[in-house]
């Protein structure tokens, strides 16, 4: 049972850190979309920005289903090991966050949220 145990952590470890590569650019993207500006910042959408406001809002819920599960598992199982051992998937999760910001560039990563640098 223990290498069972050791491959679901594995495999959520994993997933939690896909999820937090791939969050700041669906924070992004998610910005655009509530914001209106789904096809970019030039476009204006009239009526089609109530579709990516929906889009968006489902977008959330989609991430957060797909983030919260594993999270909360893999702090029950760090918290397991030690008191303050609960806080290394938040840590992992800004790290790994924080690394792909730096990969795409800052420029680009404001690029998502409108502001032109």
């Amino acid at each position: 049972m223990k290498k069972g145990r050791m491959i679901l952590d594995t495999v959520a470890f994993l997933w939690h850190c896909l999820m937090a590569a791939i969050t700041p650019i669906w924070v992004g993207y998610t910005y655009m979309f509530l914001t209106g500006n789904g096809k970019g910042y030039d476009y204006d959408l009239r009526s089609e920005a109530d579709i990516y406001v929906f889009l968006a809002l489902i977008g959330m819920v989609f991430w957060a289903c797909c983030t919260i599960p594993t999270f909360g598992f893999l702090t029950k199982e760090c918290s397991k090991l030690g008191r303050n051992h609960r806080f290394i998937p938040l840590a992992v999760f800004l790290l790994v966050g924080l690394l792909v910001i730096c990969l795409l560039g800052w420029d680009n990563y404001l690029m998502l949220y409108g502001v032109n640098v």
